[in-house]
């Protein structure tokens, strides 16, 4: 039974959070009431009692406690019996929660019960109990305690409780407030505290990032607060102060430089990069569209260099469309024969500039004005 008793509480105690509370002595004045047990054939009685002890930094006290009653024997003849227990135990203290401070107890000592009619009798005693501690100050408890004695007899557990006032002698002063962190502003009004604001004057309101700059999300050097276009992606094409593209009101027309062979509307592999710059300027502007215009020289019946620029202005179109994948719906082509000539036709130089293709690239909104 004593061994049952001391597992039960070391094993409640080591599942427990404790509460910081000053280190130093304390004392416990007490008064109780003993509980006996049928065996024991004493009447419940009164007793006063003082704890002297010590509280360490930690959850953990020890505490000497005496306490004196006065009995009546159930037995004829036996009278008063005075009862004297000497105990040493030890107490540990669970979390502080509305200044109550719950605590385990247990420990060992001595226990003397002495009587005119008999003698004394002394016996070894376990205890074990539980109580708690409720803070008016900082070193001032009301204190109770019930504690269950278990001595000689196997079958005699008396129980004890008791209410008292308990003293801490060495409590730690309350610690000193910090001293409150001076108010940070925000002297632009962006959100963004002053002291990790890196662009101080923002106007109020503005659209800001976390190091209180304005931001500027589609990344064309306007502002968003100042940002009327807000989705002017192309790196390429110039703003206005408002964010939005500047725009130019003409047409574009690229001259390809397309040699073909005499009699010929084969591509030849060099028509790579030309056509390379009709596709460009198409991926810039998604809504244009291109007219491919072939064209030869005079040399040859009219009807034919029709056929012949024609079959030209197809091949390019369809290099266009098969090699930098534009839509065939954005291309079209014709000729014109020989009736358009750029050059004279007198000349071998001048017949073969007239063997050319241009480019007519048109859209329903205006062209932006590049960097």
């Amino acid at each position: 039974m004593k061994r049952i008793l001391l597992t039960a509480v070391l094993a409640l105690a080591s599942l427990a959070a404790y509460a910081d509370e000053g280190e130093g002595l304390t004392l416990y004045p007490h008064i109780g009431q003993n509980f006996y047990s049928s065996s024991s054939e004493l009447d419940d009685d009164m007793f006063v009692g003082l704890g002297v002890g010590y509280r360490f930094d930690n959850p953990w006290a020890i505490e000497f406690t005496y306490l004196e009653g006065d009995a009546d024997s159930d037995i004829p003849g036996i009278g008063d019996v005075d009862v004297d227990m000497y105990h040493l135990g030890a107490l540990y203290h669970l979390t502080t929660r509305n200044k109550f401070t719950p605590f385990l107890a247990f420990g060992a000592g001595e226990g003397e019960y002495n009587s005119s009619g008999v003698g004394d009798d002394d016996e070894f005693q376990l205890n074990a109990g539980a109580g708690f501690k409720y803070a008016f100050t900082d070193k001032a408890h009301l204190r109770s305690d019930l504690r269950f004695f278990h001595g000689n007899n196997e079958d005699a557990v008396n129980a004890a409780i008791s209410v008292g006032l308990h003293y801490a002698f060495g409590g730690r002063a309350a610690a000193a407030p910090a001293p409150a962190a001076p108010a940070e502003g925000d002297a632009d009004g962006d959100g963004v505290m002053d002291s990790m604001d890196q662009c101080p004057n923002t106007p109020a309101g503005a659209d800001v990032d976390s190091r209180g700059c304005p931001r500027d999300d589609d990344g064309d050097g306007v502002y968003n607060y100042q940002d009327d276009c807000p989705n002017t992606t192309n790196r390429k094409a110039r703003v206005d102060g408002r964010g939005c593209y500047i725009k130019l009101d003409r047409k574009i027309d690229i001259t390809l430089n397309l040699e073909f062979d005499f009699d010929s509307a084969e591509a030849r592999d060099e028509h790579v990069a030309e056509v390379q710059k009709v596709a460009d300027v198409m991926e810039e502007y998604p809504d244009s569209t291109v007219t491919m215009a072939g064209h030869t020289d005079s040399t040859g019946p009219a009807e034919y260099n029709q056929g012949l620029s024609e079959r030209r202005a197809k091949t390019i179109a369809d290099m266009l469309t098969n090699q930098f994948d534009i839509d065939a719906s954005r291309v079209s082509h014709t000729g014109y024969g020989e009736s358009q000539p750029a050059d004279t036709n007198d000349t071998r130089e001048g017949r073969q500039n007239n063997r050319r293709v241009v480019a007519h690239v048109e859209g329903e909104t205006e062209e932006l004005e590049m960097k």
